[in-house]
């Protein structure tokens, strides 16, 4: 009797092991890196009938998938990011600062954490969209100097002014087991932030170990 529960524990164990090593073959670490561009999503005050433009930048990350079966997985990830948001007119001519006050630029970090769906399109060929939160940290930040040209650090705003946090949705293009193509787009919701109202649309690639 002895005998034949301790050989079923052993088995229950192995079992469990096995399966446990399953699931954990099933999540994946996974590094990515793009470009972004990058929008000030506000009506110029001494135009309103003009528009910001767009200013480019970059990000690198990595991240953690865990699947939850072959169609769900959530996705925390954490990456670092230099956005500028575009805020600078060309007119009028005479006004530099006026032209480009509204104008930042700054390095963040940006911690997504995604809910995903992935679906085959074809043999080998995968979609998978995602959607959730992210929090963000901005550092180095800089802005218009009063030359109206040149940059400068502003003035400390209050601490909490460095942080934000927003929605972001992806579309990624997955390509047999470990490289996807990804397109992006993340807006924050705080409004008294150095990255309030910035629009950043994003292009990369991902490698899935």
């Amino acid at each position: 009797m002895i005998k034949a529960m301790n050989k079923s524990l052993i088995y229950a164990t192995v079992l469990m092991l096995v399966t446990a090593l399953q699931i954990t073959a099933q999540n994946r670490f996974m590094v990515q890196a793009g470009a972004n561009v990058s929008h000030f999503c506000q009506t110029p005050l001494m135009s309103l009938d003009k528009t910001y433009g767009w200013g480019f930048g970059g990000f690198v990350g990595t991240g953690y998938e865990i699947n939850f079966n072959p169609h769900w997985s959530l996705t925390p990830q954490v990456e670092l990011a230099y956005i500028n948001n575009g805020a600078r007119l060309s007119w009028p001519k005479d006004r530099p600062y006026q032209r480009n006050g509204a104008w930042l630029d700054m390095w963040t970090v940006n911690v997504p954490v995604l809910a995903g769906f992935r679906f085959n399109l074809e043999k080998n060929v995968g979609l998978k969209i995602s959607a959730g939160p992210y929090a963000l940290k901005a550092f180095s930040i800089r802005q218009t100097a009063q030359d109206g040209i040149g940059k400068e650090t502003p003035p400390q705003r209050r601490a909490t002014a460095e942080f934000n946090f927003g929605m972001m949705g992806e579309l990624a293009v997955e390509t047999g087991n470990h490289f996807s193509y990804l397109f992006r787009a993340q807006y924050p919701l705080l409004t008294e932030s150095w990255t309030q109202k910035t629009l950043t649309l994003s292009l990369g690639m991902r490698y899935n170990f």
